[in-house]
């Protein structure tokens, strides 16, 4: 079995739990399919790591920690940066890229003038991926992409976020299946972050 095959439904009330996916075909999940048990994100061997995302609702969403490349429900995607004729990789390099990232969105409402403990909590968004440190021939960069999804409704969509450590007036190319799904103006200014966010459709 691997994240294609593994059930992709939530053990628990919660919609959507973190599924990590091991080298040696062993899974680690937010909560056990068994015992419902909860187990903590910061337990994950990521030296271990070769998948890793969120499950729910009949849905699969992850990354390859081999090439940074996400499978959101089959569909690749895969990002480079294009300045002038030069193409720089911002996944598929050859680096693992295990600096993982999963946490929840909550909002909390109450009635300031009711009874005190009537408030109530909920998620509002499941946030997944990872930020990765790549060297892509003179030009170093930091990247950081995030999958959302957003409980009320709202699509699903990428938050990317890319530093130079020079200025590049370049644009940000998003594939799906290895085909150009988009090409965003995407400037950089040395040593300062330019963040997008993104609607896979």
């Amino acid at each position: 079995m691997n994240f294609q095959t593994f059930p992709p439904y939530s053990p628990v009330s919660q919609p959507l739990i973190w599924l990590a996916e091991y080298e040696n075909g062993e899974f680690f999940s937010e909560y056990d399919p068994e015992t419902k048990e909860e187990h903590s994100f910061s337990d994950i061997e990521r030296d271990k790591l070769v998948r890793f995302g969120q499950i729910g609702l009949g849905h699969r969403f992850y990354y390859e920690v081999s090439n940074g490349n996400f499978k959101i429900d089959g569909k690749m995607i895969e990002l480079v940066y294009k300045h002038d004729d030069q193409e720089y990789a911002l996944t598929g390099q050859q680096q693992p890229y295990r600096d993982l990232i999963s946490y929840k969105d909550m909002e909390f409402t109450f009635n300031p003038n009711g009874q005190a403990g009537n408030g109530t909590s909920r998620i509002v968004q499941y946030n997944f991926g990872y930020k990765a440190e790549l060297q892509d021939g003179p030009v170093h960069f930091h990247f950081q992409i995030l999958y959302k999804i957003p409980t009320d409704g709202h699509p699903a969509y990428f938050y990317i976020k890319l530093v130079s450590d020079r200025t590049l007036d370049g644009e940000l190319v998003i594939k799906r299946n290895g085909v150009v799904a988009d090409t965003v103006n995407a400037p950089l200014t040395k040593n300062k972050g330019g963040e997008i966010n993104w609607i896979l459709q």
